[in-house]
């Protein structure tokens, strides 16, 4: 297999093709000089010992052990990495791939990465910590479990090594000071390092437009419409189930509703779950409209991995497709019907007004330091390798391998190569600096006519979050021990009680009623309370 030099420079997606040359010769001339000064350094230091060069030492003078080159031995770090089934078996393991090594080889760091099964998250963590054997660096999208990891003790506050040791990712910082807090748990100390994401748009709902366009139909503008649309669409054609949806993309209907499942709102200064406001129950009557009506597929319940839902939209049987902004079955319903044409659904209007599609977080992935971590100083510069550009490989892959540069901007060139060889090395790149705007994905698209009309759609969706408020009453789960103590059995119910519900005559208000007493029983009251006290003390810090 062609394996892609670790050496070849890493070209960075500039605003423009001048900013990036006139960076990367700033670059070269700096490592130019720096070779020279080095150089000059070798040799003084042969001459005073007698013309053999010295070992490197550690601060306390003792020599660092040499590796079999005989070169000073690098850093040891350890670190999480989402596994998701995606390194192809002659790409290697998600221990040992041509990524591990190019950040062995350019990092100036030895990472040691440890996968983590990405629907077992939470477990697998939750053994590690538990056992003493968790990594160094601990990977998550879910801030609840920085918040928890910090109250038992297993992680550590940044502050000090990240102003001690750090250069490129402080200076990051104070260019963005919209992540703090997002990094900072109560205490006021920060237990996590984060970039932002490259867009905060995130859930979508895409629409066959030439069936539309067949019958006659208008872009549904209210969920009402929509269910006219859907209708029609099961009328349409024979066989057809109008919406592809799984359980997994049941909180779309919930924000249509502004009462997304697990979310706490506030209420005339009260905080609520939002199973217990009138919006809640209407999304839930339109989940269970729509299954007895037969616009939704009558096993999406038991589809756990989405494969029947995909299978609806990818082989032309569904007109209406429940995902986000990066799903990649878009792609595979073009190849298969490339007269298809597809539309993004803006958000609708109910009668408690218009909802944006769920707003992201600014911050990307979040990571903590193992308490126990021997050497912090080398993980802050494996970070600030990466923020300074070592993440852009494995965004992009390697020029004239990978991609070619237009207005200073990757364009991928071989679209299943791209997909075996790089699309898996996402989460290595803890940190990076990409940012998606209308402009960036369409040249980035290239002059395939699949990846442009996806970047058109994209670059709706984006436009849909920078146009439309979704409300986010708090912005993130409170960190209540009460709440986080029964927040997973009471999720476990609530889903149940979901599911029940949309297949069963079971009334909207029977539903709540089951779980108030649910919330109740586990002490939902006092925890409620709780929560009300934490809002009141920190409402002020989000305006």
């Amino acid at each position: 297999m062609n394996q892609p030099s670790i050496h070849q420079h890493p070209h960075r997606p500039a605003q423009g093709g001048a900013v990036w040359q006139q960076r990367r010769g700033a670059r070269h001339r700096g490592v130019s000089l720096l070779m020279l000064l080095l150089c000059a350094a070798i040799v003084l230091g042969a001459c005073s010992n007698g013309g053999a060069l010295s070992s490197q030492t550690t601060e306390g003078g003792e020599a660092a052990a040499p590796d079999q080159s005989g070169t000073a031995a690098k850093s040891v770090i350890s670190a999480s990495i989402y596994d998701r089934g995606q390194v192809a078996s002659d790409e290697g393991t998600y221990e040992d791939n041509r990524w591990t090594r190019y950040i062995n080889e350019q990092s100036g760091v030895q990472v040691q990465w440890m996968p983590i099964p990405r629907n077992q998250e939470a477990d697998k963590f939750n053994v590690l910590i538990a056992s003493e054997q968790a990594p160094d660096l601990m990977s998550t999208y879910n801030r609840d479990f920085i918040t928890r990891w910090a109250t038992e003790g297993a992680i550590q506050p940044l502050d000090d090594y990240i102003e001690q040791y750090s250069t490129s990712y402080k200076n990051y910082l104070t260019e963005h000071p919209e992540l703090k807090p997002y990094l900072t748990l109560e205490d006021g100390k920060m237990y996590a390092i984060a970039s932002l994401r490259p867009t905060r748009g995130s859930t979508a709902v895409y629409i066959r437009q030439d069936w539309l366009d067949a019958l006659k139909l208008e872009m549904p503008a209210s969920v009402d419409e929509l269910l006219e649309v859907a209708r029609a669409f099961r009328d349409y054609k024979e066989g057809v189930v109008p919406m592809a949806m799984s359980t997994a993309y049941q909180p779309i209907v919930d924000d249509w509703f502004m009462a997304r499942s697990g979310e706490w709102f506030v209420e005339d200064e009260q905080v609520v779950q939002s199973f217990f406001t009138e919006r809640y129950a209407d999304a839930m009557a339109f989940r269970q409209l729509v299954y007895h009506e037969g616009l939704v597929d009558k096993e999406y319940a038991t589809d756990k991995e989405y494969s029947r839902q995909r299978q609806l939209w990818t082989t032309g049987r569904s007109g209406i497709y429940f995902a986000n902004i990066n799903d990649s079955m878009l792609g595979e319903l073009l190849k298969n019907e490339p007269e298809a044409k597809l539309a993004v659904l803006p958000p609708l209007e109910t009668k408690y007004g218009t909802n944006g599609y769920q707003l992201e977080v600014p911050n990307f992935l979040l990571t903590a330091f193992n308490k126990d971590m021997a050497d912090p100083e080398a993980a802050i510069r494996f970070i600030d390798w990466l923020i300074d550009g070592g993440w852009e490989p494995m965004a992009f892959g390697f020029e004239g391998e990978h991609y070619e540069l237009k207005d200073g901007i990757p364009v991928t060139t071989d679209l299943e190569k791209w997909q075996k060889e790089v699309a898996y090395a996402n989460e290595y790149r803890l940190v990076h600096q990409e940012q998606q705007t209308p402009d960036y994905l369409r040249i980035r698209a290239g002059e395939d006519p699949v990846d442009r009309a996806i970047a058109e759609l994209k670059t709706t969706i984006i436009e849909n979050s920078q146009t439309y408020a979704y409300r986010k009453d708090i912005p993130y789960v409170p960190p209540v021990q009460e709440y986080a103590a029964i927040a997973t059995q009471f999720e476990a119910k609530w889903k149940e009680i979901n599911v029940r519900m949309s297949m069963t005559d079971t009334t909207p208000e029977q539903a709540v009623a089951e779980l108030r007493s649910a919330w109740n029983s586990l002490g939902g009251e006092a925890v409620t309370v709780k929560v009300q006290e934490w809002y009141g003390a920190n409402k002020d810090k989000w305006n």
